[in-house]
């Protein structure tokens, strides 16, 4: 069994939520920033071994995490281009610095149970993606939204029709080392091609017919994605349902 590391992508700037600090350090209302809820959450779930990939402001990041995580298990990787190629190129960073690892990636702009992260672990397959299952009347213009044939995604990306989408990626992701090979291969195909704006989600997507692609569902009320102010309020009605998933414990009850 390859080894489990966690690779949170924190490269990004957060315009839509003002640009002025890392997106993944805004307190949520009342409660603490997303980031203590993914990190808290990832030690739940049994991570021992964090890659963090920084961009825009990473002083303050690493500060957060080597407070919250401690300075054991953690290595961090900057992303020079996070301003001028997409986020691809984070996830491209973290794979590069993870061979042969099973790279648990992780948005740091979402929260979910930390239950989400094992699910998605023990779910087989080469790439894995946590998908919360909607009507496509629910999906909007902003999700990232994917098809699904049974337990196997279909089709994954912001311009698939509504009609054809059975519900969003969560944010968290599970590449085993076939995938990342794979992945590494098409990254590196767009980087000579300047073909630089597109997200990894679009990569994942030309990876479907390729590799065992499979979907762990994440269950209502159990993830959210904080994109711009509106969303906030969905983020707090996760913390409020679940507060107890983030209480600590003297060890994780769950392991991955």
């Amino acid at each position: 069994m390859a080894k489990l590391r966690a690779a949170l992508l924190a490269a990004g700037r957060g315009v839509r939520m003002g640009g002025h600090g890392p997106k993944t350090l805004i307190p949520i209302g009342d409660h603490q920033p997303l980031l203590h809820y993914i990190l808290v959450g990832l030690k739940k779930a049994g991570v021992e071994d964090l890659l963090v990939v920084t961009g825009f402001e990473p002083a303050p990041i690493q500060e957060f995490v080597n407070e919250r995580w401690g300075a054991d298990g953690v290595t961090y990787v900057f992303n020079a281009r996070y301003a001028s190629w997409g986020n691809f190129h984070s996830l491209r960073v973290a794979l590069d610095q993870s061979p042969g690892m099973d790279v648990l990636v992780v948005n740091s702009d979402v929260i979910v149970h930390p239950d989400v992260y094992v699910r998605t672990a023990a779910t087989r397959g080469d790439l894995v993606l946590a998908v919360q299952k909607r009507e496509p009347h629910q999906l909007d213009e902003e999700d990232m939204r994917v098809e699904l044939r049974g337990d196997r995604l279909a089709a994954i990306g912001k311009d698939l029709r509504r009609a054809r989408s059975h519900g969003e990626f969560a944010g968290v992701s599970l590449v085993r080392p076939a995938a990342a090979t794979t992945y590494t291969h098409l990254a590196t195909n767009l980087e000579w091609r300047s073909a630089t704006t597109l997200y990894y989600e679009d990569i994942y997507g030309a990876i479907l017919p390729r590799l065992d692609v499979r979907a762990a569902l994440v269950r209502p009320r159990e993830y959210a994605e904080v994109d711009e102010p509106g969303d906030m309020a969905a983020a707090i009605a996760v913390i409020e349902r679940h507060g107890a998933a983030w209480e600590p414990t003297e060890a994780a009850s769950t392991a991955v």
